[in-house]
């Protein structure tokens, strides 16, 4: 698995799959995205972040991590993905428009096929949804599949969830959604 820490730099990966995502705790939901990232023909690519991006965007509401970096790389490195670009969310970022944003993505790892979550914000103010990224579908020549949340027990499985778990010492359960054992 190549670890890339910049999205600046054009990298000449040949066809290739995109993901987005914080993938924070890597659960049940992150892994269903991960497999139909899998599924598709060539190079998986998995942007996510070293921090939260609530850390920057909210910094007075204070996350708990799930996973320190290294075990989130080995845990991405256990889905087989090809590529991690792993980027420290700061304010410079958070100021990048989606068009902007996925334009620069488009430029420097030609994607073909995007997956993310159903409920994704991408870009300045979290305005690139659904709808807009699929408006840019023609433009910038990818196409996009967007997975619906599961759930357990008829809640759906969140990071959030799982934090508060960990929290309240219910490893079991906590466990059971991240399908792995809690360090």
């Amino acid at each position: 698995m190549i670890v890339l820490d910049s999205f600046y730099k054009k990298q000449d990966l040949g066809p290739s799959n995109l993901s987005i995502g914080v993938f924070d705790g890597l659960h049940l939901g992150h892994a269903l995205i991960l497999k139909k990232l899998k599924e598709k023909k060539g190079k998986s690519i998995v942007f996510t972040f070293e921090n939260h991006p609530i850390d920057i965007l909210k910094p007075d509401i204070k996350i708990q991590k799930i996973y320190e970096k290294q075990d989130k790389l080995k845990y991405l490195k256990s889905f087989d993905i090809d590529v991690v670009i792993m980027i420290k969310f700061d304010k410079n970022f958070a100021d990048i428009s989606y068009i902007d944003f996925f334009k620069i993505l488009k430029e420097n790892f030609s994607f073909t096929n995007l997956i993310v979550g159903k409920d994704v914000k991408i870009g300045r103010d979290g305005k690139g949804d659904l709808n807009k990224i699929k408006s840019l579908e023609n433009d910038l020549q990818f196409k996009s599949e967007f997975i619906e949340k599961i759930k357990y027990e008829n809640r759906v499985i969140s990071s959030r969830w799982i934090r508060s778990l960990i929290e309240e010492k219910n490893f079991a359960l906590a466990e059971k959604l991240l399908n792995r054992k809690f360090l």
